[in-house]
């Protein structure tokens, strides 16, 4: 389904939704969603609908292992020593634990087969020199997502920290959502579940506001990512040839692609929630504009963050070992035994969010690269702290948080290298080239419009960067555009969205690059 259907069907049921009286509406999305997913792809159903039933039922099963146990405590409270107690809640919380890995295991399981097993054959080919020959496997969008989102649920479930959903049609829809289905937001079903079972009565202020956003999602992807990656894909389709400022080039426009495509996606994921009454949690906040690379990852694909750190940084950082290896330390180096554990986690979060990206070395460098400086940053952490103390009037400086700003682009572009390039040598290449031929004669000579940017595309893409960069700095300053423009009377603020739907609407039309997919939807 192309974007711009996508918008028109969100609309279109919207309309439908309003209309249909309240006890019909759960109902409405739920087909609605298992329609869409359908239209992307009929033979991944099956997979989203086991992974939702699997996780509806593995949480169901433990919530009742517990009741069980709860109950049986209560009988027989009076007659059990502390033994027999201890002893009958290690039994009830070993049965929840394998129903619990068995259901992330089948769940995570599917992933891992869809999504690299084609990766694991050419390694193994690789060994054996042997000619690869990938299998046709079939990859379901989204599956990623869905796949975290559900198995959150199982998480939360298993940690006792709300009670599990009792209807599986409800359930399903949380799963199945479709304005985040394809690419996120991951959602948390304490806070989007319970949104089905509220009343959304229209309300034509929050209308507008959701199609601006779906306006401006619509805007930063099909205006300014589909544009950018056509100077991304020549560059890094044949580096070899060009020289480092082309490169440089190529990687500025890919970090700017990226994140109009990814942030743009989700913005229009939120405004579609935000038509049918429904908040989804967001997913960027100015990322560009952080001042180190941990408050970097802070703004950048929010919820993935969110999920890492509840179910695999905190799991990780408190774990026996972990908190063994740190009392060991504790009474030579006590500094080092508080941080490391952050450290070490940090590691460990974006090695396996390199391999979400796939099994690729460069994914996983790209990773360790990130990982490896922010552990490097929790254990330094103290001497920050110390040195903004002796230097609180630099620290606090406009020149210095400029400084930051500049010094955490530079850091986050160097790992865009292997993010983007399709092998690590091909990166390192690329790097190395970026400083050791580096030519501004390469940009003035014209080369940037060889690559399918007419010069009426390129104006239009540097126009409209400076639109984002506009929106954002006043977004950076505390300032809600979208409240702005609606704090005016109704004939402006309409007059703005019309000339803005004018401008998107005309750029788009006129586009040199087409319309390409979401870079996440594979994921």
């Amino acid at each position: 389904m192309s974007l711009t259907t996508l918008i028109a069907f969100s609309i279109g049921l919207s309309l439908v939704y309003y209309l249909c009286p309240g006890r019909f509406r759960q109902t409405l999305l739920l087909l609605a969603s298992l329609a869409y997913y359908a239209y992307c792809g009929i033979r991944a159903v099956p997979f989203l609908l086991i992974t939702g039933m699997s996780t509806w039922l593995g949480a169901r099963a433990i919530a009742s292992i517990g009741l069980q146990h709860k109950n049986f405590l209560k009988e027989h409270r009076a007659e059990l020593s502390q033994e027999q107690k201890k002893a009958a809640k290690q039994k009830s919380r070993g049965k929840q634990r394998i129903i619990f890995i068995a259901v992330l295991l089948l769940n995570f399981g599917m992933l891992a087969l869809f999504k690299y097993t084609n990766n694991f054959l050419e390694f193994l080919s690789t060994l054996s020199h042997q000619p690869f020959r990938p299998l046709n496997l079939l990859l379901p969008l989204g599956i990623s997502f869905y796949t975290f989102q559900s198995t959150g649920y199982l998480m939360d479930i298993y940690n006792g920290k709300y009670a599990p959903e009792a209807n599986p049609l409800r359930y399903l829809l949380f799963v199945s959502f479709f304005p985040q289905l394809i690419q996120g937001p991951i959602a948390r079903f304490d806070q989007l579940g319970k949104q089905f079972t509220e009343d959304h009565p229209f309300d034509l202020d929050r209308y507008e506001r959701a199609l601006l956003l779906m306006l401006w999602g619509f805007f930063k992807k099909r205006v300014i990512a589909d544009r950018a990656l056509l100077l991304v894909d020549g560059v890094f389709s044949n580096s070899g040839v060009y020289g480092g400022a082309v490169i440089v080039t190529a990687v500025l426009f890919y970090s700017l692609q990226q994140y109009c495509d990814f942030s743009g996606g989700i913005d229009i994921a939120i405004g579609i929630g935000e038509l049918f009454g429904f908040q989804l949690p967001p997913n960027f906040r100015r990322p560009y504009f952080a001042v180190s690379l941990t408050d970097f990852w802070h703004r950048w694909h929010i919820s993935l963050g969110n999920w890492m750190r509840d179910y695999v940084f905190y799991p990780f950082a408190l774990s026996r070992p972990v908190a063994a290896l740190s009392k060991r330390l504790k009474a030579r180096h006590p500094q080092l035994s508080r941080t490391l554990p952050a450290a070490l986690g940090n590691i460990l979060i974006f090695l396996l969010v390199g391999i979400w990206h796939g099994l690729q070395m460069n994914y996983i460098l790209w990773g360790l690269y990130n990982g490896c400086i922010l552990a490097f940053t929790a254990l330094a952490d103290p001497f920050y702290k110390q040195w903004n103390e002796r230097n609180h009037a630099l620290a606090a400086s406009k020149g210095f948080y400029v400084f930051r700003v500049l010094r955490t682009f530079l850091v986050v572009n160097i790992g865009w290298y292997f993010d983007r390039a399709e092998t690590a040598a091909e990166a390192v290449r690329m790097l190395i080239r970026s400083f050791t031929a580096f030519s501004w004669s390469e940009i003035t000579s014209g080369i940037l419009l060889e690559f399918g940017l007419k010069l009426h595309d390129f104006n239009v893409l540097v126009f409209s960067t400076l639109v984002l960069l506009l929106v954002s700095i006043l977004g950076e300053r505390g300032h809600n555009v979208r409240q702005l423009i609606f704090s005016r009377p109704l004939p402006l603020r309409w007059l703005i969205l019309m000339a803005f739907m004018y401008l998107t609407l005309a750029f788009f039309m006129t586009t040199g690059g087409g319309s390409a997919d979401f870079l996440y939807a594979v994921f």
